[in-house]
């Protein structure tokens, strides 16, 4: 009986491919929510566009997330290659917490808005495979942070936090102070 009546309501429903039923989407809300920016430190650092060692654009909020110390240099700085020769340690050393390393050459060694050339000379030295190198140019720079980096000698450093605030910036070369300023941003808060 019951595989009768099974049967006659089988044959009484249409024979129509079932629709597909359309997928909500969700919309990704971006991080990036604030307006207002500045290289100044406590405050969001504004989106940097600038060209990496393969003459890609590199932006800088696409790495939202991640904490991140930017290098200020020049190709004629001795201090800036001592200093670019530990970004991949440091990246190394800070592999966990996925610390980026930005190098941006603001100056060949004429002195000259740097080209693909200086870039490649400067990976090739300093046995980047991690880290990344752009080219900047002066333009980057702005001695009240408002509008640039507050350079007034090189290097220069800005330490970023993964909500890309700048948490801390410092001029010459310290390893030693590198890795205590990376430490008190990842482990003791912002």
């Amino acid at each position: 009986m019951f595989s009768l009546l099974f049967g006659v309501l089988l044959g009484c429903t249409p024979n129509e491919e079932p629709s597909e039923v359309p997928q909500e989407t969700a919309e990704e809300v971006s991080p990036i929510d604030w307006e207002d920016c500045s290289y100044r430190i406590g405050e969001h650092i504004c989106n940097l566009s600038l060209p990496d060692s393969n003459m890609e654009d590199f932006a800088l909020y696409d790495h939202y997330g991640k904490p991140i110390v930017i290098q200020l240099s020049a190709e004629w700085c001795a201090p800036c290659h001592r200093a670019g020769m530990f970004a991949e340690e440091t990246m190394e050393q800070w592999v966990a917490e996925d610390l980026l390393w930005i190098t941006i050459l603001l100056e060949n060694d004429e002195g000259e808005r740097p080209n693909a050339l200086d870039l490649a000379e400067w990976v090739e030295e300093m046995g980047i495979t991690n880290s990344v190198v752009l080219a900047g140019s002066r333009n980057l720079i702005d001695l009240t942070g408002e509008h640039g980096f507050p350079l007034t000698s090189w290097p220069t450093f800005a330490i970023i936090t993964d909500e890309l605030l700048v948490y801390h910036g410092f001029s010459g070369w310290s390893e030693e102070y590198l890795d205590q300023k990376i430490a008190e941003m990842l482990f003791y808060g912002e």
